[in-house]
């Protein structure tokens, strides 16, 4: 028997001051799931969230997270990378350390699997910096076994830098697992 999910609330996940548009598509998620780990794939109906749809990603995992293919990337993830994602392996799309830092995060999320959000700022191809918030979610099946990774990022206009950024450009990154521990 599969426990029950404890990834009951956005704020289980997100940080005070996250865009709204993330709490609301982690609601949605949260209540697709309905009381399980996670809800599939084919719950997730995008025609349900017209507010995200440019700024969501759905990739599916490859060989138990081996690569991913993305499914559906909307316009804003789309213009940000320069480029139509859907239909393209991600393993070819970044250079081999961001490849590496984005698959460890979907490997955790669809092992686990959890849920997690990321606060991070980019360089854009004009020489500005522009803050990302996340949220990355795991969608699959009710014994818990995670077939995609659903997205959303929402972009800041470009600002200054935020104070405390990592190599990775990371300042914020939080984890909820959806088991509960034997």
């Amino acid at each position: 028997m599969t426990p029950p999910a404890t990834f009951r609330s956005p704020e289980q996940l997100l940080p005070d001051g996250a865009p709204n548009d993330l709490r609301r598509l982690v609601a949605y998620w949260i209540a697709k799931a309905d009381g399980r780990l996670m809800p599939s794939f084919g719950e997730f109906d995008p025609v349900d969230v017209p507010w995200a749809l440019s700024r969501l990603y759905v990739v599916r995992v490859i060989d138990g997270g081996a690569d991913f293919i993305y499914r559906l990337a909307g316009e804003a993830i789309n213009e940000r990378h320069g480029q139509t994602l859907a239909g393209k392996r991600s393993s070819d799309l970044f250079p081999l350390d961001v490849t590496r830092q984005i698959f460890d995060r979907w490997r955790r999320i669809i092992s686990e699997p959890a849920a997690c959000f990321t606060d991070s700022e980019h360089p854009t191809n004009s020489g500005w910096r522009i803050r990302g918030r996340r949220v990355v979610l795991p969608l699959g099946t009710g014994e818990g076994l995670a077939d995609h990774v659903l997205g959303m990022t929402v972009f800041d206009s470009p600002s200054e830098v935020p104070s405390a950024i990592n190599n990775a450009g990371l300042s914020d990154v939080r984890w909820v697992q959806l088991r509960t521990a034997p």
